[in-house]
């Protein structure tokens, strides 16, 4: 079984070459979910090359395509099939770099066609319904709610970035948010006067209502117990809310979405929302110029002449 990558040092051990590898993944940056997703994949390439009487050490171009094709054999989407191979591409690249391996054998490994399938996102009349219920909620915990959907959609986070927001992140000078984005990327995010006003109401008059008397947390959103929100929270009360604004399903990703195609509509610049969604690269924020065609589409026919 794979350990906990946390405290490993690389060591010439063959049972201590995953762990070392997922160990330096989390130097380089890497978050911790990828590191148990990978460590899951790699635990899966370890169980089948046992059934092959082969180890790490006697990776070589035909075992791993061996490998390869039996994992597309599996019928996994070409998302998941596409992380497996990224798993094995990434061990193999550490193992040559160490010398475990004479030759990268994954080098020439194929990829699997992905499709890049459009994101879900809220429609503008949609997202202000479910904010006028957010905006009627009462009491600290309503106060709290109105801060941090107005953050997730007004701000576009990531509802992991959201939940590791510290007090000391919000900045009055600008005003925005320092926001921990994935590789631990830090990026300032500006706040809008809606969001702006809800944080301030939520942390002058209501997070002191909801922190435990005597115990400090630094968390700028908190739970009716005080502690540090979760992800798993924030999910549980989208759903709430979108069912009293009788939304379907609504997940805070599509939040979001919304964040950076109502933007994207009214002509906001794409370069600008890559770095205020925090994307290392632009490719990855040119989905919403293909979400947003349906505006455009609108826009033509409300405009052109022979349309």
């Amino acid at each position: 079984m794979v350990q906990n990558p946390s405290t490993m040092e690389f060591q010439p051990d063959p049972d201590a070459l995953v762990p070392a590898y997922l160990h330096a993944l989390g130097v380089q940056g890497a978050s911790m979910a990828t590191r148990r997703s990978y460590g899951a994949d790699l635990e899966q390439l370890l169980a089948w090359l046992e059934k092959q009487s082969r180890s790490l050490a006697q990776l070589d171009r035909r075992v791993a395509r061996g490998y390869a094709a039996d994992l597309g054999r599996r019928g996994y989407a070409p998302a998941s099939l596409s992380r497996k191979l990224s798993a094995l591409r990434g061990l193999c690249a550490y193992l040559t770099e160490r010398g475990v391996l004479p030759v990268n054998p994954a080098t020439e490994l194929p990829g699997p066609r992905r499709t890049r399938r459009l994101p879900r996102t809220l429609k503008t009349y949609e997202a202000e319904r479910l904010m006028e219920v957010v905006v009627a909620a009462p009491g600290p915990l309503g106060m709290r709610d109105r801060a941090l959907f107005e953050v997730l959609y007004g701000c576009g986070l990531r509802s992991h970035e959201v939940v590791q927001l510290d007090l000391d992140d919000l900045r009055e000078e600008g005003p925005d948010l320092l926001v921990r984005g994935k590789g631990q990327r830090v990026r300032a995010v500006p706040l809008g006067g809606e969001a702006l006003a809800a944080v301030s109401m939520y942390v002058d008059y209501g997070r002191g209502r909801l922190v435990i008397r005597g115990e400090e947390t630094r968390a700028l959103f908190v739970s009716r117990s005080g502690r540090r929100l979760s992800t798993s929270d924030i999910r549980r009360r989208l759903d709430v809310l979108c069912t009293a604004a009788g939304l379907d399903h609504v997940s805070p990703h599509m939040l979001r979405h919304a964040y950076a195609t109502h933007m994207l509509e009214r002509g906001a610049d794409l370069r600008a929302i890559q770095e205020l969604l925090g994307h290392a690269s632009v490719s990855t924020t040119q989905v919403y110029t293909h979400v947003s065609g349906a505006h455009l589409r609108r826009e033509y026919e409300r405009h052109h002449p022979r349309a």
